[in-house]
């Protein structure tokens, strides 16, 4: 069984493409898969990531397409807030984001 966030949070179950692109200092490109996101953070499968709770990530999320048909990109920064290696999953918080549609360097808010 996959780990919820609390009652009060919202959060929707859906499981959409994720790339993990950088793991602290490290750059990684891995394939995962979201178990539920809400505004503020996105539970994802994880077997055998490198990742440690506190630890810097980006990520990009892969929304289902807009009506033109092309693929709808978020690329978040963020910390992993939570890990449970008996589930293969980890939480990382939403504390940046931005729509892209190709890799462009995400723009630091001012």
């Amino acid at each position: 069984m996959i780990p919820h966030p609390p009652a009060n949070a919202r959060s929707f179950s859906i499981s959409l493409p994720v790339e993990l692109t950088k793991a602290g200092m490290r750059s990684v490109s891995l394939a995962l898969t979201t178990h539920n996101l809400s505004a503020k953070s996105v539970l994802m499968n994880c077997p055998s990531c490198p990742v440690e709770i506190g630890q810097e990530v980006e990520y990009f999320v892969t929304l289902p397409t807009n009506p033109s048909g092309a693929p709808v990109r978020l690329r978040c920064l963020g910390h992993v807030v939570r890990r449970d290696p008996a589930l293969d999953v980890f939480a990382v918080s939403i504390e940046r984001h931005e729509f892209v549609s190709d890799h462009a360097p995400l723009r630091r808010a001012s």
